[in-house]
């Protein structure tokens, strides 16, 4: 019967039991031929034998074990208002979960918008122009001061090679000397005898000579 059962249309579910009985009456459920017929039965199969205090052998091979036929019977068919309960509990956690992430949604939208760059956003614009501005007038400051002393350091340069100047030495009253066809300034009269002629160099204009007479130290 087991073995057929799977091949009548529409069915779901087989229920194997009795209603209680004695040892003897319930053995069939220990055979080997039955176990195996529920345990190749390809549709669930609730083993419902009605002895409480003994465990068959159809009891451990089926998908389901019932104490009693009735309770097999409402395995198989579950209470209509546990479903509905079930049903209601599902659609309430369902909607908690849906409202929770609104809520979530909404508070990191808030977040979001009470940012001043959302809500000045030419706020953040003037204060990086304002900062621009900042660094270009530093910028023009350095440049400024960087050329000044530049400026300074050239004029200090500037006076110190004036006051090497050989030209500043002739305006105190002093001269260079030198044979014409040489430009090699004269230190010495060693360096002379008579007949040589001699440029010399003043502050303002120079002049041409020639030594006559070379006078002793």
């Amino acid at each position: 019967s087991i073995d057929y059962a799977p091949r009548i249309p529409g069915v779901d579910l087989i229920i194997t039991g009795r209603g209680g009985g004695s040892l003897e009456d319930l053995w069939a459920f220990n055979e080997e031929i039955v176990a195996r017929s529920i345990f190749a039965c390809p549709i669930p199969v609730i083993s419902a034998v009605g002895h409480e205090i003994d465990v068959s052998i159809s009891d451990l091979v089926a998908d389901r074990r019932a104490l009693t036929p009735s309770e097999a019977a409402e395995l198989a068919v579950p209470s209509g208002e546990e479903v509905e309960q079930t049903l209601r509990g599902l659609r309430s956690q369902l909607v908690s979960a849906l409202k929770n992430r609104a809520a979530r949604a909404r508070m990191q939208l808030e977040h979001w918008s009470s940012r001043p760059v959302y809500e000045r956003p030419m706020q953040r614009i003037d204060e990086l122009r304002q900062r621009l501005d900042d660094w270009n007038q530093d910028l023009d400051s350095a440049m400024k001061r960087a050329i000044e002393q530049r400026h300074q350091m050239l004029s200090r340069e500037s006076i110190r090679l004036d006051s090497l100047s050989p030209l500043n030495v002739l305006k105190r009253g002093y001269s260079i000397t030198s044979r014409i066809d040489e430009h090699k300034a004269l230190t010495e009269t060693a360096q002379l005898k008579p007949g040589d002629r001699l440029k010399t160099v003043l502050h303002q204009g120079e002049f041409l000579s020639e030594v006559t007479e070379i006078l002793p130290q």
